[in-house]
């Protein structure tokens, strides 16, 4: 019971980070930025192929000053919102670790009022992958974090991580997580996750 009770204990000192695309919201808002940006002129596709050469970074950054949208009625994805409420009610600090752009998470994250702080892409640095890992093990140390994500990208992510969440993911990477991390501690948040690694 002693050691239930500090096993809990130390799962709340360890930060939890998120990824937002596909793991709290369905889709990409990213995605979404370049529909709404196309869909208001469709000649700006060339202002976006400019911007592009600049880097993907830099694109992202530009049509998140450009994107308008009702954080209210975003698809969120029910279990990780119910399971971020609830290492919320534990008193863990959560962090909105995106490849979106900082002002689109910090829209969300007001909405949703969970998350302790975020970071995201900003207009040189296209934050996923390796460059979302580097970061957090900069700021929490190698396995000084557990990570809930769902796609591919996550697996550079995961494997610095201590603890590893899936929700909202194909089966293919669920199948590449136990594979690769046999060792790792995995979590599946979402039924159809679990079905489709079966």
């Amino acid at each position: 019971m002693l050691f239930l009770k500090a096993a809990m204990e130390k799962d709340n000192l360890v930060p939890l980070c998120v990824d937002l695309d596909g793991t709290v919201v369905y889709g990409d808002m990213s995605l979404r930025s370049f529909t709404s940006f196309i869909k208001k002129n469709p000649l700006n596709i060339f202002l976006v192929a400019l911007w592009h050469l600049r880097g993907r970074a830099f694109t992202k950054y530009m049509l998140s000053r450009k994107f308008s949208f009702d954080e209210k009625n975003l698809p969120y994805i029910q279990e990780t919102i119910d399971f971020l409420k609830k290492e919320k009610e534990k008193g863990r600090k959560i962090y909105l670790c995106t490849g979106s752009c900082v002002p689109v998470a910090l829209k969300i994250s007001r909405h949703l009022g969970l998350f302790d702080g975020i970071m995201g892409t900003k207009a040189r640095i296209n934050f996923i992958g390796e460059n979302k890992c580097k970061e957090l093990i900069r700021k929490f140390g190698d396995r000084g974090f557990d990570y809930v994500g769902n796609s591919s990208q996550d697996l550079k992510v995961w494997k610095n991580s201590r603890k590893i969440i899936i929700v909202n993911a194909s089966g293919n990477t669920v199948k590449k997580c136990r594979m690769n991390f046999k060792n790792s501690e995995i979590t599946i948040l979402d039924r159809t996750s679990a079905d489709a690694s079966e």
